[in-house]
């Protein structure tokens, strides 16, 4: 089943033009969070949804909402709005929608990443323990350290993935029991055994949205002093592995860090300019 309007159509169009599945899955990502951000946050949208249903305007909120919430870098902000671009292009030269929201929109000059920090890292035993932090912030904060990615851990079955991990310490495993015994409850509520789920009964959709997510986080940035937007949390673990394992060869990081060497090379510009 399609996770979002037209996703079968859509990876034939991109495998046509020779698009690689790691670019595919960018665009899914991508898309996915449009969608849910639309039916989480725009109600117009959310009573009659459907690709055909999306405006400007709700184009607009949810890169404002990227922006100014999620505080993604102005590469970002463009690399998005060029995949939201092609994709309802996409929809309407094949006569899918009626209309094409993303026309009028234009991408921004990038600058420098000024958000940063790998810090936290360092303080991850601190962080786990906090009992004033929310368990959803403790918990992606401890994915990210272990590599993954929102999403990754927002997608359904990571449950799965999650049991698998082993704590590394004694702080690890009392905060894995700490937020067994908080989710347990919630998964029994949704009969979902995944660990980032929504509060109120949803059965038939009950993992919480990237905008949903961010609420918790967002929450508790203030007393953390950090930005706590998923991908920047990715971005600083990459960073931090790059520079604890100075001696790896390429092919060993490209593999440690999932990364291709194209990306492997920007962050290891990016480590040098953050000095």
């Amino acid at each position: 089943m399609d996770q979002y309007p037209y996703q079968t159509a859509f990876h034939r169009e991109l495998k046509a033009i020779g698009r690689a599945q790691m670019t595919i899955d960018a665009y899914d990502a991508t898309l996915r969070q449009l969608f849910n951000y639309l039916e989480d946050q725009r109600p117009i949208y959310a009573h009659d949804p459907g690709a055909n249903n999306v405006t400007e305007t709700d184009v607009r909120a949810y890169l404002n909402w990227l922006r100014d919430e999620q505080d993604i870098t102005l590469a970002t902000f463009n690399k998005v709005l060029s995949q939201l671009s092609r994709y309802f292009r996409f929809l309407f030269t094949h006569q899918l929608i009626d209309n094409y929201p993303t026309l009028t929109i234009h991408g921004k000059a990038t600058k420098p990443n000024q958000h940063l920090s790998t810090k936290w890292l360092l303080k991850l035993d601190d962080i786990l323990a906090d009992d004033q932090l929310q368990l959803y912030t403790r918990a992606v904060l401890f994915l990210s350290s272990r590599g993954y990615t929102v999403a990754e851990f927002l997608q359904p079955g990571f449950g799965d993935v999650w049991r698998s991990l082993k704590p590394k310490n004694a702080v690890e495993q009392d905060f894995m029991k700490t937020f067994a015994a908080y989710i347990a409850p919630i998964q029994q509520l949704q009969n979902c055994s995944d660990i980032f789920l929504k509060q109120r009964l949803n059965r038939e959709h009950p993992w919480i949205s990237n905008a949903g997510l961010f609420k918790y986080l967002k929450a508790d940035e203030d007393y953390l002093g950090f930005k706590l937007a998923p991908k920047y949390l990715h971005q600083s673990y990459i960073l931090y592995e790059i520079a604890q394992h100075r001696d790896a060869t390429p092919q060993e990081l490209q593999t440690r860090l999932r990364l291709n060497p194209q990306s492997l090379l920007y962050y290891q510009r990016l480590l040098l300019q953050l000095k």
